[in-house]
């Protein structure tokens, strides 16, 4: 990474899946809309503000960020989560908090088309 700021993600190698390496976002207050996007620019250590596809393209950033949150009466949302692929990383947000990004492979085309998926 060439960012000079502390790392946002962990390599978490017990969490990789089909030949690509997990990073694992360390707790924060962040939204996970947040999270995801500085995670996978450090993934793949590209600025953020560059050319390349943003988490709009592929999903309402707004949206993701509900769904998460506590309900209106203060319970927790059911366990579930949100996967996605953006600037070629897939994307795990769980309802736990934990953003998993994976990263690209050399077969990763354009993030734009493909649509978020939940479980």
């Amino acid at each position: 990474m060439t960012h000079d700021t502390e790392e946002l993600t962990e390599r978490a190698p017990s969490l990789d899946r089909d030949d690509r390496a997990a990073h694992r976002v360390e707790p924060n207050d962040w939204n996970p809309s947040t999270a995801v996007v500085l995670a996978v620019t450090e993934v793949t250590d590209a600025d953020p503000l560059d050319d390349g596809p943003v988490l709009y393209d592929v999903l309402d950033p707004d949206a993701l960020d509900r769904l998460f949150d506590d309900r209106h009466d203060g319970t927790e949302r059911p366990v579930g989560r949100v996967s996605f692929e953006l600037r070629g990383c897939r994307v795990e947000v769980r309802s736990d908090s934990e953003v998993i990004v994976f990263e690209p492979t050399e077969a990763s085309g354009d993030s734009r088309s493909p649509a978020a998926r939940s479980a």
